[in-house]
């Protein structure tokens, strides 16, 4: 047996685990839309469930297709969609479940008053689907619940497919008083596509800067993640709370909104002839690095370029501005001069400079500087100083000046 996987098992694989993640993403979305008094679960009482705070809660049927239509837009639900007659065949089911103490006609209208049921998909809508415009219609008064009917049970005697019949017959064989009442509470919530957008959306109602909305989507999503994955280990449900929501991943807001700077790690390309910087070329100079140990000087640019790239991002989203720029970076020639001024009081014999500007350097390397009232790290801090001498506006040696 062949160990390549045909291109239809490479689909499949790719479309579970794809509405796996969807249907996780339509659970966040959920979570950062909470309020007090309200709850959100996974894969609890339905794919998705939330209970608000006034008793009453809503069923989440979460589908995700990769099949599109020739505009490349996800497909459309149809009237003899297989996702559209499972869910609300699983629903009926759910109403009237006898292991849930809902045998009864009474129970299963007491449960149907207090739920509200939703079909969430990227599927489109289409004006064609028939079934949807005549729950629509109901729920509007424009049709009575027997021309649902009538519709349902021509659907199920013209279909070919098994299946649907089945899955059709369930929903119809709900008392007609209950079937009535759940018709009323069917909802669908269509071309929800981007769903992590919608996340990201309910982040930015909470009244994130903008600059800051990926940063707290991306510390949410991987803690949530891991928190669910040790839940599911240790046998727990996923089931969140507003409190409980609000106590344990609060930080993540409060970190946006204190103003503190995001700081991002360089991650791009090194430019090339990396000994050939003037930065590194006055550090070769005085023999603090040697133009073979390539690994050290491509380490140093690092910290050049993350300090260089922060500060561009930064101004770009408007977190800070050039006049704080160049007070910044006055402040770090400042602390240099005068280091550089008292090492070099006396030195006058060109065989003492290299010794006195590696204790420069070594002295300005231990120095942690301060950009908008946050201290910077060693790297940002040792970069601000290697960018000023690439410049260059600073330097080492008591001749620096001919690197100018």
């Amino acid at each position: 047996m062949s160990k390549d996987k045909t291109h239809s098992g490479k689909t499949s694989a790719d479309s579970i685990l794809v509405a796996f993640d969807y249907q996780y993403y339509y659970f966040l979305w959920k979570l950062l839309c909470l309020r007090s008094g309200e709850s959100v679960g996974l894969e609890v009482k339905d794919d998705v469930h939330t209970e608000l705070d006034n008793n009453e809660q809503v069923y989440f049927q979460v589908k995700h297709t990769l099949k599109t239509k020739t505009d490349n837009t996800p497909e459309n639900l149809t009237e003899s969609d297989v996702d559209l007659w499972k869910t609300l065949s699983n629903w009926s089911k759910i109403i009237s479940d006898n292991k849930d103490g809902r045998g009864e006609k009474f129970d299963q209208l007491k449960f149907v008053e207090k739920t509200s049921f939703i079909l969430a998909s990227n599927k489109s809508s289409s004006e064609t689907n028939s079934i949807l415009k005549a729950i629509s219609d109901y729920q509007k008064a424009a049709v009575e619940f027997k021309d649902i009917r009538t519709k349902l049970e021509g659907l199920s005697n013209s279909s070919t497919s098994k299946t649907l019949k089945i899955y059709i017959n369930d929903v119809l064989s709900l008392t007609g008083e209950v079937l009535e009442n759940y018709f009323m509470k069917v909802f669908f919530e269509l071309d929800v596509d981007d769903i992590i957008l919608k996340c990201k959306e309910a982040i930015r109602a909470d009244k994130i800067v903008e600059s800051k909305i990926d940063h707290v989507f991306s510390g949410l999503d991987s803690s949530i993640r891991e928190d669910n994955f040790v839940k599911i280990r240790n046998g727990c449900k996923i089931h969140i709370t507003f409190d409980e929501f609000y106590l344990k991943y609060r930080r993540h807001y409060d970190l946006a909104r204190n103003g503190v700077l995001t700081i991002s790690e360089y991650e791009s390309a090194l430019p090339d002839k990396l000994h050939q910087q003037v930065f590194i070329e006055q550090l070769i100079e005085i023999n603090d690095v040697s133009i073979d140990d390539l690994e050290e000087i491509a380490r140093l640019t690092v910290f050049k370029l993350k300090l260089k790239s922060n500060i561009d991002i930064w101004l770009q989203q408007g977190e800070i501005t050039s006049n704080e720029v160049a007070d910044f970076k006055k402040d770090a020639i400042e602390q240099w001069r005068n280091k550089y001024r008292s090492s070099y009081r006396g030195v006058t014999d060109e065989k003492d400079y290299n010794n006195t500007a590696l204790k420069v350097l070594d002295f300005i390397r231990e120095k942690r500087l301060t950009f908008c009232q946050q201290s910077m790290d060693t790297s940002l801090s040792n970069g601000t100083f290697y960018d000023l001498s690439d410049s260059p506006v600073i330097g080492w040696r008591k001749d620096w000046g001919k690197y100018k």
